[in-house]
């Protein structure tokens, strides 16, 4: 959430009139080995714990087919140091880049924010937002990245021309400018419908294997669930979004208890009853109040 809070404010705050929204295809697979080592041997001088990582890299990868595969790029998605080795490879490809090049050629105000290889930039000028995106990408490709064409765009985004209805994705998130119930200009946040869409089938799945847990184990995983999805996506301006989640959320589950036998578990009095006996949360917003945020003009 801080990525996104800190987004908010910047956008909020900032005299900023367009946004370049980029997505690196298959970043983890595309790492350069060779690249990282010499970022690695910037800051580091123990040439022992160099190979170790040099032989991390290369470690065999057991494939579908039971196959041993040893990677010439990239970095295991899930290894415990991969989102180290992320931040340092995208510090020196993308952060350095824009804060000692891209902030000194602009003639307006800059601004990006990048949490492991998803970023998003806000500019003052439009000329500004053109130039970065033509460059971008060649300076990415230096270091075997490659820009998906069809994720990245230029975007419009201004308080001044909330009719126009622009926004974009950032984390999960889709923002937007609009009005309080005051008058007064807000970002508004909501979870992305795409994002949406996943946590319901990926839910789904986690149904069809607990359906024949017994409820005393079920309950309070699923409540454990679902606070975790409030505590990141429980943002001021975000219940609409969290309160589908958890509606579908009680649908799904009370679709996949009545296939548990031939004969249905619940009907819909009797699960009402065994959701409140259980206390499953209802939706919540975690952000404090204290960061909303408006101008008066």
């Amino acid at each position: 959430q801080k990525a996104v809070k800190a987004v908010t404010r910047e956008l909020h705050f900032g005299k900023y009139g367009y946004i370049v929204e980029a997505d690196i295809r298959g970043f983890f697979s595309a790492i350069d080995h060779d690249w990282l080592i010499r970022m690695l041997e910037l800051r580091i001088a123990d040439k022992a714990f160099l190979r170790l990582i040099k032989k991390w890299l290369k470690a065999g990868v057991l494939d579908t087919d039971g196959v041993v595969k040893h990677p010439v790029t990239g970095c295991p998605q899930g290894g415990v140091i991969s989102p180290i080795l992320v931040n340092i490879y995208l510090h020196y490809a993308l952060d350095l880049w824009f804060e000692k090049r891209v902030k000194q050629s602009c003639k307006g105000k800059t601004y990006i924010c990048r949490y492991a290889d998803d970023f998003v930039c806000a500019f003052q000028f439009k000329q500004d937002a053109v130039q970065f995106y033509q460059e971008v990408g060649e300076r990415l490709a230096k270091f075997g990245l490659e820009l998906a064409g069809e994720k990245t765009n230029i975007i419009s985004f201004s308080r001044f021309r909330k009719e126009e209805k622009t926004k974009f994705e950032f984390l999960g998130f889709e923002f937007r400018w609009g009005i309080t119930l005051g008058g007064k200009d807000t970002i508004k946040r909501r979870t992305a419908p795409e994002k949406l869409r996943k946590s319901l089938k990926a839910f789904k799945e986690w149904c069809k294997i607990m359906r024949c847990k017994r409820l005393r184990n079920l309950f309070p995983k699923l409540i454990a669930k679902l606070r975790g999805y409030d505590n990141y996506y429980g943002l001021i301006g975000n219940y609409s979004s969290l309160s589908k989640f958890y509606d579908n959320v009680k649908k799904i589950l009370y679709k996949w208890l009545n296939r548990r036998s031939q004969r249905r578990s619940f009907n819909r009095v009797e699960f009402d009853a065994c959701w409140k006996r259980y206390g499953v949360p209802k939706p919540r917003i975690v952000e404090s109040n204290q960061v909303q945020l408006h101008f008066d003009f």
